[in-house]
Order: C-alpha cells, then structure tokens, then sequence
C-alpha cells in the first residue's frame, strides 16, 4: 500500500514539474508571469477570435517561441490601460457581462490539452477576463476622446504633396478618402504616444524583450 502511494506522489510531482513559469514582465509592482501571458492569450482568441487563426482553435503560444515577446507586451499594456481606468474611474464592466465572457471561455476551453496543462484556476479566468474587457472598453474611450476632424485644407494639401498618386483625377474625387485615412493615421499616433507615456508612468518592462 506504501509503495502505492509513493507511485502516485511521483506520478503527481511528474505531472506538476511539466507546468513551469516564468516571470516575463512588470507593471509598477505587478509581475506578469509566462503563463499569465498563455491564459491571458487563449481568453482574448475566445472573446475577440483572431482571423489569422482557423476557426475554434486556441493560440498555444509558449515561452521561447518568436511570437512570445508581443504576446507578452499585449498582457503588459492590457494590465496598463486597466489601471488607467481604474485611476480615472471610468469604463466599468457590469457584473452580468463579465459572467457572460467567462461563461463563453470555460466552453470553449472544455476538454482542451493545452488549456488543462497551463492549470488556470477560476479566480484567474475571471481576474484576467475582467481585466481584459475593462481594457477594451477604456481603450474604447479613450479612441473617442482622442479623434480628431480633419479639414479640408488638411486633405487639400496631402493631396498636393501626393498629386502622382491620384493622376489626373481632381481633389474632390478623394477628399472623404484623404480625410477619412488622415483621421486614422491622426488617431494611431495619438494612441501610440499615449501608450508610450503610459507605459513609462508604470514603469513597463517586458523582461523577454530586454
């Protein structure tokens, strides 16, 4: 019987040497781990389902594979934009949404190997979920806040400095374009700096990057 039980202690210290983690970054005093990092990646594909990927299947993305450093400054600037809202008070997640979105991952996760080796517990799905959805939604806010009109004058001169593009077409054939693609390109350089300032603000460091 003794002997039985040292077979199954090492069957079980066997398994559970298998999950291993790592620290791979840091906002201010919180330290994101590889295998936040694996949870965190498998919820957003659940609630936000990336093209790149075929259909119903979860990204298993592991340390020291190439992708894994953007994997990392995802989770960091998730984690980053969410102590934003927390700071400013704003862009909340009902209770019933998150329910919701948690309900929506533990289907799809249901019987996967890859989700049952990373062992991820409740209160992480639901910390991490949560986490992500108030992200998302600040983002959302912020996005609005930060778009800007651009004039037709804008537009006129971009079409100037870029007459070889357009031909022989006039400027009003382009204008909604010119302002609709200005305004974009006004907005991703508005949302990059922010993440810069943002970032320094919580002392990021993505320590796979480094």
């Amino acid at each position: 019987m003794r002997f039985l039980s040292l077979i199954l202690l090492f069957a079980l210290n066997a398994q559970a040497a298998t999950l291993v983690t790592e620290t791979v970054g840091q906002v201010s005093d919180y330290v994101v781990t590889s295998r936040e990092v694996q949870i965190s990646l498998v919820i957003g594909q659940v609630l936000e389902p990336s093209s790149k990927l075929p259909k119903n299947t979860l990204p298993e993305v592991r340390p020291g594979q190439p992708e894994f450093s953007g994997a990392v400054t995802q989770v960091l600037l998730e984690q980053v934009v969410a102590l934003e809202a927390e700071n400013f008070n704003v862009a909340s997640v009902p209770d019933v949404e998150v329910d919701a979105a948690v309900v929506k991952v533990e289907k799809a996760v249901a019987g996967r190997a890859y989700w049952a080796g990373i062992e991820p517990t409740s209160a992480e799905v639901r910390r991490f979920t949560t986490r992500k959805l108030i992200a998302k939604s600040f983002l959302k806010f912020k996005t609005n806040s930060m778009t800007g009109i651009i004039t037709d004058q804008e537009a006129q001169a971009y079409y100037e400095k870029n007459r070889a593009k357009f031909g022989s077409s006039p400027f009003e054939d382009f204008r909604d374009n010119i302002k609709a693609f200005l305004a974009q390109q006004q907005l991703e350089e508005r949302i990059r700096s922010w993440f810069e300032v943002i970032q320094r603000k919580y002392k990021v460091r993505n320590f796979v990057a480094e």
